[in-house]
């Protein structure tokens, strides 16, 4: 124990002085470590979980089967009502694209007719909850992979 004087004749008592070991210091630091490592593995575990059980493209007609080998490439909204979502596929797109058309029309969608002239692979609808979308291809990065688009506005 400390006891120190002052001028003022009043005097105060200090606290002890433990002996800190480095031994101590690294075994506390290693536990806020541990803790920290747990915490971080846990939420990442937790963050691919819900990822995997809810699809990014949830406003997507179901009757839409994506293709087993999609890769998500965007999944964005904007505002309350725009939404866009792509992903790359090495599917046959043509193919792709038809099968979709026909289930969009048997499930009650309005396909648009394609416009004449115009080259690229797309299906524009509406129906349900969408007020209007696209789906479209473009080149991908990749040379035997292509960019599937959707575009839509939701009512």
């Amino acid at each position: 124990m400390m006891i120190a004087l002052s001028q003022t004749a009043a005097f105060g008592v200090g606290a002890p002085q433990l002996p800190v070991t480095v031994g101590l210091i690294r075994h506390r630091l290693a536990g806020q470590f541990r803790s920290i490592l747990f915490s971080l593995a846990l939420s990442l575990l937790l963050t691919a979980m819900a990822h995997a059980e809810e699809p990014p493209q949830d406003w997507v007609p179901d009757v839409l089967a994506l293709p087993a080998d999609a890769r998500v490439q965007m999944d964005r909204s904007i505002g309350s009502s725009i939404r866009m979502f792509s992903f790359t596929t090495a599917a046959d797109v043509e193919e792709l694209f038809r099968a979709w058309s026909e289930e969009l029309a048997r499930d009650g969608y309005n396909i648009r007719p394609k416009q004449a002239g115009l080259e690229e692979t797309a299906i524009e609808f509406s129906g349900r909850d969408i007020l209007n979308a696209k789906i479209a291809t473009e080149p991908a990065a990749d040379g035997d992979r292509t960019v599937i688009t959707f575009d839509a506005t939701l009512q």
